[in-house]
């Protein structure tokens, strides 16, 4: 078995089909594919069912309980069989080539990590591609970069679906996913374990994984414990850069534009999605006396605010903004 596809699956009848089929198409057949159903109440686990019958490559089970993305992706890794460990979402899609050509980058050199570039896909048939740099600019240093902050528009080092990763790698860190409930962008703390062991990789420059984007599918409702979450996730990275001898002035840097951007993400799950009064407040003034967050903007001027689509939503952020830069 050359590579094992992980998708965890949860309530995504309308793009399922078209993620098997492309997974189960692929032209590199020595794979299996296991799906995970995370308790759907849709008619996700039906297609899983009927594909399986199709295609005994396809293994499918079914959480007893709803468990989230990264434990459930988890599930997959500790099933697996494969040289390599992919990850699919299950609303993405994959073109036919992609396992074929990237494990075959593996011939010559039996890489730990193999990236490809991807595609963001819009509702309305445009896409939004990474224009990534020349091959040697692309190093170990660069991945751990722009994993704590990207400078490259439509670039997502944090996904691990653009990527095939060797197993014996992930089993020599016991490297895990955290929980997504626990931890914010528990995707990124994957990938940044992994890439501060020092693997070797390589790194293909044609689009092969296409991520959709569902308008409404980003952050439109409260998340309690929003803040709390972020920075144990900062605290669990700043502490794997420092033991690995990782930590300089650019990453620094980039921890820091992180936390600022982040702040108005805090923002607007506090005064916008809160729809209680009282805990608007309560939210609001817990991120005012949170000297993390008041110490590091402090280091920004207006015009580095992130641009939103929309007018209330601008506003919220300069509001934010003015009172968390000059409250003391």
């Amino acid at each position: 078995m050359k590579i094992s596809v992980i998708i965890p699956v949860f309530n995504a009848e309308s793009y399922l089909k078209r993620c098997l089929d492309s997974v189960l198409n692929q032209t590199l057949q020595e794979i299996e594919v296991i799906c995970i159903d995370d308790c759907s109440t849709d008619g996700s686990f039906e297609i899983l069912q009927n594909f399986a019958k199709m295609d005994t490559r396809l293994i499918i089970l079914r959480n007893a309980k709803n468990i989230g993305q990264g434990l459930t992706r988890n599930k997959g890794i500790d099933l697996s069989r494969g040289e390599y460990i992919a990850f699919v979402d299950c609303d993405d899609w994959i073109e036919t080539d992609m396992y074929q050509t990237l494990y075959e980058k593996s011939n010559h050199e039996k890489y730990d990590l193999i990236c490809c570039n991807l595609s963001f896909d819009f509702p309305d048939g445009t896409r939004g591609i990474p224009k990534m740099p020349s091959a040697n600019v692309i190093t170990q240093e660069f991945l751990i970069n722009e994993a704590l902050n990207s400078t490259i528009q439509f670039f997502s080092p944090n996904s691990p679906c653009d990527k095939i990763f060797k197993r014996e790698s992930i089993e020599r860190l016991q490297l895990r996913f955290e929980s997504e409930r626990v931890f914010l962008y528990e995707d990124k703390l994957f990938n940044l374990i992994f890439s501060a062991s020092n693997p070797s990789f390589y790194f293909e420059t044609k689009v092969f994984y296409h991520y959709m984007i569902r308008y409404g599918s980003t952050m439109t409702s409260y998340k309690k414990d929003f803040a709390q979450k972020y920075f144990l996730m900062d605290e669990k990275v700043k502490e794997l850069l420092m033991n690995n001898n990782l930590l300089n002035d650019e990453q620094s840097k980039r921890l820091s534009k992180s936390l600022f951007e982040i702040t108005f993400v805090l923002c607007l799950n506090a005064l916008v999605y809160n729809k209680s009064v009282k805990g608007k407040i309560r939210d609001f003034y817990d991120l005012l006396c949170d000297k993390r967050i008041s110490s590091n903007i402090k280091f920004f001027d207006l015009k580095d605010i992130p641009k939103s689509s929309s007018f209330i939503n601008s506003l919220v952020k300069k509001i934010c903004f003015l009172i968390l830069k000059y409250t003391k």
